[in-house]
């Protein structure tokens, strides 16, 4: 069957097509353009109008709430009626990152996340006010630390603006927006809570050499006392040893004499004592009394973590001598072995 052109053309301006709406992907948001661009639409896409992200309205509040100088008439304004813009072009060719306007106020941002501040600003500020000649103006540069910068703008510091934010939003994760935005939020959340003071940085700035050998000189202690024990025992007495990185007020070491999860934990004590603890993995109101018999000496304490039946050398029983201290161990450890046959 042929058909002419014309009833090809009006069959297929008649065809009904469906639109298969895309949506936003993290590869689409996350890798546009180069330097801070990411950044800014990532942060973009978090709060304009058709932001998929559930907590938008709360997460747009806590940072306008956060900058300064923008008082809450002018939040509340923003949060009736926004539009963001990225990559806004300049009369000159230039780019601003970041616009959030409305009919009455735009706020202008310029994202020195990660490098310095050698942007042409006065050519933003001209270009706003020929665009925007009935708004308000209020101008700021977005950094991850302080930094000094011109008049007529302002500093912020996003990496104590996403603090507060993420204080502010609600801890259940529910879809994968929220996760995205929570990992979004803590990359620019600084690591390091509190700054170290200036004596502070001067003693490891002057004994951070000292530090790092004299803390090899105590992982080579740890395992120095370890070979002692293993040595001491039959050759296949100690079946695994897992070292601790850290171990309460210390470190620790656990040697496994049995083909199970019951172990012996040296104990290195920041006081400079050694102790021990002892785990056996028996329902504690059945066997207590025969494990504390098995154990044995006034040294111990008892008690149960879980299902577990644990002993460990009182406070003021810890070793300050390592030769009895591995000796126990291994009267321990040997127990352990008879114990399971």
């Amino acid at each position: 069957m042929t058909h002419t052109f014309d009833e090809i053309k009006n069959a297929v301006d008649n065809c009904i097509i469906k639109p298969h709406p895309i949506k936003d992907n993290l590869f689409d948001i996350g890798t546009r353009g180069f330097y801070e661009n990411p950044f800014t639409e990532i942060f973009a896409n978090i709060i304009r109008k058709k932001s998929f992200y559930s907590h938008r309205e709360k997460f747009l509040k806590s940072f306008l709430q956060s900058i300064e100088n923008v008082s809450s008439e002018v939040i509340e304004s923003l949060l009736l009626d926004l539009v963001v813009e990225t990559q806004h072009t300049t009369l000159k060719g230039n780019f601003i990152d970041l616009i959030l306007s409305n009919s009455k106020y735009v706020l202008v941002f310029e994202n020195k996340i990660e490098h310095w501040l050698a942007n042409p600003l006065e050519d933003y500020e001209n270009d706003i006010k020929l665009r925007y000649p009935n708004h308000i103006p209020y101008f700021y540069i977005l950094s991850y630390t302080s930094i000094n910068v011109p008049q007529h703008w302002k500093n912020v510091v996003i990496g104590n603006i996403f603090t507060t934010i993420k204080a502010e939003l609600p801890k259940q994760l529910i879809d994968k927006w929220d996760f995205y935005v929570q990992d979004f939020l803590n990359h620019y959340i600084p690591f390091i809570s509190q700054l170290m003071n200036i004596n502070e940085f001067e003693y490891y700035s002057t004994n951070f050499s000292k530090i790092i050998a004299a803390n090899k000189q105590v992982n080579q202690f740890i395992s120095d006392v370890v070979e002692k024990i293993k040595t001491r025992l039959p050759i296949d007495t100690i079946k695994r040893t897992k070292v601790e990185q850290n171990w309460g007020d210390g470190r620790g070491v656990r040697l496994f004499p049995c083909n199970s999860v019951d172990n012996i934990t040296l104990e290195f004590k920041s006081t400079g004592k050694f102790s021990l603890r002892i785990y056996y993995y028996q329902d504690p109101q059945v066997h207590m009394t025969k494990l504390s018999e098995l154990v044995g000496g006034s040294i111990y304490k008892n008690g149960k973590e879980g299902c577990t039946t644990c002993f460990w050398v009182l406070s003021d029983k810890e070793y300050e001598n390592v030769e009895n201290f591995i000796s126990e161990c291994i009267s321990q450890l040997s127990k352990m072995r008879q114990y399971y046959g």
